[in-house]
């Protein structure tokens, strides 16, 4: 992995992503930091960066599809479509819903799911790794193989064990402790 861009990706994460204070997370745990990826991935660089990383990640891999739950995986799923055409592969993408649609075809996955038998699960932040398992599980009901899980940051808060125990490798670009240690003061 390219240092270089992993140091200008870590910068870009704790000026734009990483605030500090008192915060409730969704799981109604309170914690003295947040880290909204989105402020990052959704900045042309910082897209590019993590869609690099996260491409390099993955050769070898064999995918031919990336997804994730909607919201935090949108922009990633297509960056890294993105970075792989520009590699002259064709990989497809697909989003997983929290829960089916109650309207038209009432499904949980939009997208490029169909067909694909070896993809990746790509999320922002890891806490819990419930977010990813719900796209995973998704994917499986489509018979297709979760090969990896990728995250931008890891909370270190139990989600890389879970995928452990239900055999998913994982990988994160960074975990808390990493960017915790690299804050400016």
């Amino acid at each position: 992995m390219d240092t270089s861009d992993r140091d200008q990706l870590r910068r870009m994460l704790l000026e734009r992503s990483m605030r500090f204070g008192e915060f409730v997370l969704s799981s109604g745990a309170t914690s003295s930091y947040y880290i909204d990826v989105r402020k990052t991935s959704l900045h042309p660089a910082g897209l590019e960066l993590i869609s690099k990383l996260f491409w390099e990640l993955l050769q070898g891999d064999d995918v031919t599809a990336v997804g994730g739950l909607t919201l935090g995986a949108d922009p990633l799923v297509a960056g890294v479509m993105l970075r792989a055409a520009a590699e002259g592969r064709v990989l497809e993408g697909f989003l997983v819903r929290r829960s089916a649609k109650a309207h038209v075809l009432r499904g949980q996955v939009e997208g490029n799911l169909a067909g694909h038998k070896r993809v990746a699960i790509l999320d922002d932040v890891i806490t819990s790794g419930e977010s990813a398992l719900v796209a995973a599980e998704a994917a499986e009901s489509y018979k297709a193989q979760v090969v990896r899980v990728l995250a931008v940051v890891d909370r270190d808060q139990g989600g890389a064990q879970i995928f452990r125990q239900r055999g998913y490798p994982f990988t994160a670009l960074f975990n808390v402790s990493e960017m915790l240690a690299a804050r400016p003061e």
